[in-house]
């Protein structure tokens, strides 16, 4: 009988991937993920040797990897400033990565919180862009970022129109009854 060949654990990872783009978290099993690699299960045991919950753990870690490498990749094409391209960058995730999305923002790891890895970066942006003082821009962005939720969630479903224009005058609109809000002393600025 030949020899298996090895099968690393970012394969099976990225194997384990591609199913929950497909059918969800649900999906996932030894069994599906050792089909999807062409192989037997043994690699997938032998990889994590503690099962699935091990493996489940492994992809959330894979999936907040994948949602920081989209979002660079938004922040560092952007034609717009940097915060627009952030919450862009976001939704799209929601659209175009829907089973990592659900993965990660759709309370199936309650367990495990996931935290913006690129919080603390945009409130900083806020502050040299748009002259806020931290505090401000701490709740600015929170309330923004339930904004950018609802609006992620209107996508994913299909409730909202998704193409670009769409999505980034919707921001354009709260930002503006947000920035209104916070900064009522302020001229408007896009008058």
């Amino acid at each position: 009988m030949p020899k298996e060949r090895k099968i690393e654990r970012k394969e099976i990872l990225g194997a384990a991937a591609e199913l929950v783009r497909r059918a969800g978290e649900g999906a996932l099993s030894v069994r599906a993920i050792a089909k999807e690699l062409g192989c037997s299960t043994q690699p997938v045991y032998s990889a994590f040797p503690h099962g699935m919950e091990e493996l489940r753990a492994a992809l959330f870690e894979e999936a907040k990897r994948q949602y920081h490498v989209r979002i660079e990749a938004f922040l560092s094409s952007a034609t717009q400033n940097r915060y627009e391209a952030y919450g862009m960058g976001f939704v799209r995730f929601a659209v175009e990565e829907k089973g990592l999305f659900r993965l990660l923002f759709l309370g199936e790891r309650m367990d495990a919180q996931f935290v913006d890895p690129f919080f603390e970066e945009i409130v900083k942006e806020m502050t040299a862009l748009y002259g806020m003082d931290e505090a401000r821009a701490r709740a600015f962005h929170g309330d923004m970022t339930v904004f950018s939720y609802g609006l992620a969630m209107l996508v994913y479903h299909g409730d909202f129109s998704a193409s670009e224009q769409a999505i980034s005058e919707a921001f354009k609109r709260e930002f503006y009854a947000l920035y209104a809000y916070y900064f009522p002393e302020r001229p408007h600025f896009w008058a």
